[in-house]
């Protein structure tokens, strides 16, 4: 049960690995009686082929099976960070103390023995299932900032790798911007922080429209928000970073019936396909450029440019010349 009373109702899918056609049989049936959806595969090949497409909520593991061990399996499964969080119970005849001790610590929730009690059975699945959900929703909380429900800074740091290792690997570019809300203070001091809360969720629901669904969107923290756009070369984040500036001038805040008028800087930088990516130096670039844009008057975009190791604003030439070389993005 939540703080606020509601009860987390879990994704009931349960992938049942038990090469004992009867055992099988006995399960599924209980299972789907209390309305779960259960994936049946009598050998871990199938069962492990599964898990991508059928993304199961929990593993019925049977614990001797005929070609790997119970014990391989949950290892391979708790070795692979697609498969890690999912709970696994082992099922096995008469398991020995000593056996069970081994699957709890090799990562194991719980441990059925054979002959099964239906009652209990459904009860240690539901229960495991419960905990599934919880720990999903801590993980999904945590990752999310509170008042704007866009991502985190942890959001980001765990983001950021894989969308780059995924444009390294098709060899596609990525950029990031940074978009920070010009005198957000005078806001807060003119207005109240109520007012400059609605500001910051109003912006976020702006800015969220403003890039493409791919786009990764996180509030970085205070007034300054962060973009990570995979397959986009800077002209292309330049059009999404201008699009959001664009959009922010003609926002215009109700706030108690009092109109607030809001504006951006926006700072860019492109992630290097030369080297290896790090987020920091990235956001740094970008952070750098959106100390310029400020510098120079704020409601702009401004880009980093590696090859004079400073800013530019994104209407120069220059920034022309810049970002030719690079495949168009789309946006």
């Amino acid at each position: 049960m939540l703080p606020n009373g509601s009860i987390v109702e879990p994704t009931r899918k349960v992938l049942l690995i038990e090469n004992v056609q009867a055992d099988r049989y006995l399960l599924r049936n209980w299972l789907q009686a209390e309305k779960m959806e259960v994936y049946e595969a009598v050998d871990i090949i199938t069962g492990l082929a599964a898990c991508p497409k059928f993304q199961p909520n929990l593993i019925l593991l049977e614990l001797r099976l005929p070609t790997w061990s119970g014990y391989e399996v949950i290892r391979r499964l708790k070795n692979d960070p697609k498969t890690l969080s999912i709970p696994v119970i082992f099922i096995a005849d008469s398991a020995l103390t000593s056996e069970k001790a081994k699957g709890i610590d090799m990562g194991a929730v719980d441990f059925i023995s054979k002959p099964f009690d239906p009652v209990e059975l459904v009860a240690r699945v539901g229960s495991a299932l419960r905990t599934k959900a919880l720990l999903d929703l801590l993980e999904q909380r945590a990752h999310l900032d509170g008042l704007t429900e866009l991502g985190n800074r942890f959001a980001l740091r765990d983001r950021f790798p894989h969308e780059w290792e995924t444009c390294r690997r098709g060899e596609n570019p990525m950029s990031v911007f940074i978009a920070d809300l010009d005198h957000f203070k005078r806001i807060n001091d003119q207005f109240g922080h109520a007012a400059g809360d609605e500001v910051l969720r109003q912006a976020a629901r702006t800015l969220r429209r403003s890039v493409r669904e791919s786009d990764f969107v996180a509030r970085y923290g205070g007034e300054e928000f962060v973009v990570v756009a995979p397959n986009c070369d800077l002209d292309g984040a330049v059009q999404l970073a201008e699009r959001f500036r664009g959009e922010i001038a003609d926002l215009r805040v109700r706030f108690r019936s009092q109109p607030i008028q809001v504006t951006c800087s926006v700072g860019v930088a492109l992630v290097s396909g030369d080297a290896e990516a790090d987020a920091l130096d990235v956001l740094d670039q970008a952070d750098q450029a959106l100390f310029h844009c400020k510098d120079a008057g704020r409601n702009a975009v401004w880009v980093w440019n590696p090859a004079q190791g400073g800013a530019i604003p994104a209407n120069r030439p220059a920034f022309g010349a810049l970002a030719r070389p690079v495949a168009a993005g789309d946006v």
